[in-house]
């Protein structure tokens, strides 16, 4: 199992933030903004309901902004189980992309993960999402189960795995 090898500096203009660092009457209108940037970025039938969701003790969610401003150009979605981390969600909006906003994004999980002793990080991602799959790849995930179907007809999704562990 490779360990992971996702370091990246935070790209200059962007600060990154869990939600539960945010004051708490700021949280519901983040996860607003975040509901709505996911429709843009993603199917609906794969969108998350956020005022269910971040209700739940092991939810986790890293945003990304612009320095000095509310406005939003990444998230990452996670779940906590004991020495396992879910990856969910990674979206960053489309002007922003290729700047390393997701790979900050899956570094400070690593980071917050091997802080809190969690042991692996795992998710699934669409086959056909060659930019998700090279950035998963880049950051030492590794390919571990192909299932077809997953996500509708003729969509292989692919389990990926990384150990954070030293």
């Amino acid at each position: 199992m490779l360990t992971a090898n996702c370091a990246a500096a935070v790209p200059s203009g962007v600060v990154l933030q869990t939600i539960t660092a945010c004051p708490p009457k700021d949280r519901e209108a983040l996860a607003a903004k975040v509901a709505k940037l996911e429709k843009k970025i993603f199917p609906s039938s794969e969108a998350f309901d956020y005022s269910v969701e971040l209700k739940k003790k092991n939810i986790g969610l890293i945003l990304a902004s612009k320095e000095g401003s509310q406005e939003l150009v990444g998230y990452l979605v996670f779940q906590r189980q004991k020495s396992l981390a879910w990856l969910h969600k990674l979206a960053t909006i489309e002007q922003e992309r290729g700047k390393g906003i997701a790979r900050c994004l899956v570094h400070s999980l690593c980071q917050q993960m091997k802080k809190g002793g969690c042991r692996t990080i795992v998710l699934w991602v669409d086959e056909a999402r060659n930019p998700a799959r090279a950035l998963y790849t880049s950051c030492g995930f590794q390919e571990i189960e192909r299932l077809q179907d997953y996500y509708g007809p003729g969509r292989t999704a692919l389990k990926m795995e990384l150990a954070i562990i030293e």
